[in-house]
């Protein structure tokens, strides 16, 4: 048994609160895997400001589920250095972040056991989307901050996705990591999104269909926050062309705005909506308890999410879509980033349009209404895949296997003072420098090795 410490954010996915977001969920799937797999795990998590209800912050933020020892933190006390400084001096066997936050505020010990960090989505591709949002750069600074010093001090990263990996790789070259000492030796895991562990729906009164709108509508579903990602108007663009030609198309949003993070994109598609002739068949609701979006979702016959083409969606996971594939709804997605892959070449796990594609989209949905028995077969293959695939259990294995005997990366000794590969030693003052890139062409080297230019010993 390992003694772990954990940083992350809540509210975690069993909680009913107001609101519920990605990085809740993402703690949770790596803090139950390694209690599951039978380590001590301590979590020290982020209450998101906005999230929990008054009454709810005046609860005890400490309890103990399936095996996790839980304690929900004010912004205050999860950013104050002290807190972790002190927790970190009880000696745990390892460290674990889960997304960013959590990973940073470990990141800034530099702690001396080994530490697992979690990057949840490429953090500079989203500071990218931020500063899109805000026409200005200065998120790219904020994020770039939090990033920095764990890249410099983690041990091993997971990411959401292949594509991700490759960028994380990048990155840790950026930062000094890829020296000769880690030459072999893998960084990085994919862990992507997974299907939250639920017990089985009891049957219950339908709260929408028949009510908010008519038994017999096509109703298409948008669930949770609506980022500086979320493409808005190619949504309503595509709802609208649909809307004009099929009558029984309703559109239920359970969501809304992130507050600190993005308010202006579901403002933005708040006012479309508001200025539409179909708008009585749009249902915004809003951000509803955590509880009832799985009711929602069981009334509705297909998912949607768009995101604009930025490198954001390309590099990144969708915890949404996860949950809609493991609970049988058929989904409609961009084809973009290793989840549109699968969807469109596994068997055809779903609909994929191209990004920005209004018109590619509304003929998808106009497809949809029609065709529902090969979207409820599509829905089943999707169901299958996830619960074999992308359950807590099968994304977290080589966490749970890296747990059971944590290691430090093989550059431990030197990395504190390597914060980008310019800080490593200069070649040695008697090898020859690389000729100028002005010079002229100069006749080829003695082949003796002892003449050879240091850059050709080097290449061969």
């Amino acid at each position: 048994m390992t003694r772990i410490l954990m940083a992350g954010l809540c509210p975690l996915p069993f909680e009913n609160t107001e609101k519920s977001f990605g990085p809740g969920i993402r703690t949770w799937q790596m803090a139950r895997s390694l209690a599951a797999a039978g380590h001590e795990v301590r979590l020290l998590a982020l209450r998101i400001p906005g999230t929990y209800r008054p009454e709810q912050l005046g609860e005890s933020g400490h309890e103990t589920r399936d095996g996790v020892a839980i304690e929900r933190l004010g912004e205050a006390r999860f950013f104050d250095p002290a807190t972790f400084a002190a927790a970190l001096a009880e000696g745990p066997d390892a460290v674990v972040g889960a997304t960013l936050y959590g990973s940073y505020v470990l990141a800034r010990h530099a702690p001396q056991c080994p530490f697992w960090a979690d990057q949840f989505g490429h953090v500079m591709a989203e500071a990218q989307a931020k500063a899109l949002l805000e026409q200005a750069d200065w998120p790219i600074a904020h994020f770039w901050n939090l990033l920095a010093p764990i890249l410099r001090h983690a041990d091993h990263l997971s990411v959401v996705s292949e594509r991700q990996r490759w960028a994380a790789i990048g990155e840790l070259g950026s930062a000094g990591r890829l020296s000769y000492i880690n030459c072999g030796h893998e960084l990085v895991s994919v862990q992507p999104c997974a299907l939250i562990p639920r017990p089985p729906m009891e049957p219950g009164e339908q709260l929408l269909r028949g009510k908010v709108f008519p038994e017999d509508a096509f109703a298409v579903f948008w669930s949770g926050g609506y980022n500086v990602w979320s493409d808005v108007d190619t949504l309503f663009g595509a709802l609208e062309a649909v809307m004009e030609k099929e009558p029984r198309l309703h559109f239920v949003s359970t969501g809304g705005e992130i507050g600190g993070h993005d308010e202006k994109t579901y403002r933005r598609f708040e006012e479309a909506v508001a200025g539409s002739r179909h708008r009585g068949r749009y249902h915004l609701l809003g951000w509803v308890d955590a509880d009832l979006v799985p009711r929602y979702q069981a009334e509705m016959d297909l998912g949607i999410l768009t995101e604009i083409p930025i490198y954001e969606g390309q590099l990144g996971h969708k915890n949404r879509v996860v949950q809609w594939m493991g609970g049988g709804l058929p989904v409609l997605y961009n084809r973009v980033g290793d989840l549109g892959e699968l969807l469109d070449q596994r068997g055809g796990l779903g609909l994929t349009f191209a990004a920005g594609d209004a018109a590619d989209l509304a003929r998808l949905l106009a497809w949809a209404v029609g065709h529902p028995g090969e979207l409820a077969a599509m829905a089943e293959r999707a169901r299958a895949y996830t619960l074999e695939n992308l359950t807590f259990e099968a994304t977290t294995r080589d966490l749970v296997a890296w747990a059971a005997a944590p290691h430090h990366a093989p550059d431990v000794k030197i990395r504190r003072d390597i914060a980008s590969p310019a800080d490593f030693a200069p070649p040695p003052a008697t090898m020859e420098p690389a000729p100028p890139a002005e010079a002229a062409p100069v006749a080829a080297p003695v082949t003796g090795v002892g003449n050879r230019p240091w850059w050709r010993r080097i290449i061969g």
